[in-house]
């Protein structure tokens, strides 16, 4: 039991990965009152730290993951279609 929840962190990491990118980005831009974009880098002050460069490239992969999520929700069941076909065959040569 525990592989296949190794297995479905694994094929699920891109797509929370990619959630929390989004999630990052929108609390900086609304907390901090940054201003994130794909064009550059501003810079954007939060708890003394400037982490500008930081949320640009996370604003860029969320952006980016409007377009990816469904190749990477495609990715996981497929993923783990196989993991389980592949299971299932050596359960029945196994017997």
């Amino acid at each position: 039991m525990t592989k296949r929840r190794v297995l479905l962190l694994l094929f699920s990491a891109p797509i929370v990965f990619w959630l929390f990118s989004a999630l990052v980005v929108l609390a900086a831009g609304e907390l901090g009152g940054c201003v994130i974009h794909e064009g550059y880098a501003n810079p954007c002050s939060l708890a003394g730290y400037d982490l500008g460069e930081f949320l640009y490239s996370l604003g860029v992969f969320a952006a980016w993951g409007l377009l990816l999520v469904p190749i990477l929700w495609g990715y996981m069941i497929v993923g783990w279609g196989i993991y389980e076909i592949a299971a299932f065959t050596y359960r029945r040569l196994k017997k």
